[in-house]
């Protein structure tokens, strides 16, 4: 009977998503009774099926709703049974909405100091689940943001004379000499120069390049850049050259 029943909300699932993929286009967007009606049998189904599907839910507000209160990693899917495959994120569930998480491997505050040419220190950043994965969730959620924190001695960004870019960032795998997290892709910059507060008139504080503790911290909050994957970074390689950079979690409201 189970097995029947189990065809059934298949067939039922496919009905509502489509013979493709590609009749997601179809939808329109804010198709929000769809989604609830799919959520729905989706979890009928897991239900069914038993074992590892009763195990995840499509977001941290779903974990949350069911009555687990702690933050801790999760199991979540956040595009269902023929997306991509299910993955654990931390969610803080803390606050409201829940905040998902994604951490990476350089979360430490990294000491740049002996790379003089422009991007001659190259900082990776690996995450503990894929892209698609990371996307799916992205585009399940609210706002998301990564906060990065670039502490600078005598270590510019950009030599703004003669518009050379001695260190620069990757979003999402591509990369990004035009402006600093935080700023405008638009004007360039770093997020001082959205408000024209930079020291020296510059358009990054470090970009005044003066033996002195100087920073230029931002968010990156365009969906289409995130999660953060690199840097490059140079002019740390003369004296008392330095820099510190520290780079934050992905999180997003889910």
């Amino acid at each position: 009977m189970a097995g029947a029943l189990a065809i059934l909300f298949a067939a039922s699932l496919l009905a509502l998503h489509g013979s493709s993929a590609d009749c997601e286009d179809e939808v329109p967007e804010g198709s929000t009774n769809l989604e609830k009606r799919v959520a729905v049998l989706e979890f009928q189904l897991r239900r069914l099926f038993g074992g590892k599907l009763m195990q995840s839910r499509r977001s941290c507000s779903d974990w949350l709703a069911d009555g687990f209160l702690t933050s801790r990693h999760y199991i979540v899917d956040p595009d269902g049974l023929r997306g991509v495959p299910e993955f654990q994120v931390w969610c803080d569930m803390t606050v409201s909405p829940p905040i998902a998480m994604f951490h990476h491997d350089q979360e430490d505050r990294t000491l740049i100091n002996g790379f003089e040419e422009p991007g001659k220190y190259h900082l990776k950043i690996s995450y503990a689940i894929s892209r698609s994965q990371m996307k799916a969730l992205m585009k399940m959620s609210g706002p998301c943001s990564q906060h990065i924190k670039y502490e600078c001695h005598g270590a510019l960004i950009r030599n703004e004379d003669s518009n050379t870019a001695y260190s620069w960032w990757f979003a999402d795998g591509q990369e990004v000499k035009s402006y600093w997290p935080g700023g405008n892709a638009q004007v360039g910059g770093c997020e001082c120069y959205k408000t024209k507060s930079c020291n020296g008139g510059k358009k990054c504080n470090c970009n005044v390049n003066d033996i002195a503790w100087r920073e230029d911290s931002g968010d990156v909050t365009d969906k289409e850049a995130l999660p953060v994957t690199g840097f490059r970074l140079g002019d740390s390689g003369d004296g008392a050259e330095k820099a510190f950079i520290t780079i934050g979690p992905l999180k997003c409201q889910n």
